[in-house]
């Protein structure tokens, strides 16, 4: 039991390490990247948190969705986001599995969600 523990930790943090998403690089792409794994938890992990938890969702991918059209995202750009983050859910339904990968994107979307998306700007050196 424990040697299948560490096999799935090990193999979650090799997810969590190597994402095949880069961080967003403008407010705009951070808070499609939120509307989008919302959507995707929402239509491919419906079981996991019951009917309120999927509209709480549903709810959630519509006002990042609005945040991100008011900085300009077009049709074009809601379905590149859409596209990578379903891509990602089910890499990591691969790997690890649809509860751990439903888990670790719910965790995820539900800490970028108490922030409001900014974007660091570099310093001049």
């Amino acid at each position: 039991m424990l040697r299948k523990f560490l096999c799935l930790a090990g193999i979650t943090a090799l997810v969590t390490g190597c994402q095949t998403v880069k961080p967003a690089a403008t407010p705009m792409e951070a808070y499609l990247n939120r509307h989008a794994a919302a959507e995707a938890i929402a239509r491919n992990c419906p079981a996991y948190g019951g009917y309120g938890a999927v509209s709480a969702m549903r709810s959630d991918a519509e006002s990042n969705l609005a945040k991100a059209r008011a900085l300009g995202a077009t049709e074009t750009d809601v379905q590149m986001a859409r596209e990578r983050m379903n891509g990602t859910l089910m890499s990591a339904v691969m790997l690890v599995g649809p509860l751990e990968a439903c888990n670790s994107f719910v965790n995820q979307l539900a800490w970028a969600g108490t922030s409001t998306a900014v974007i660091g700007t570099k310093k001049a050196q």
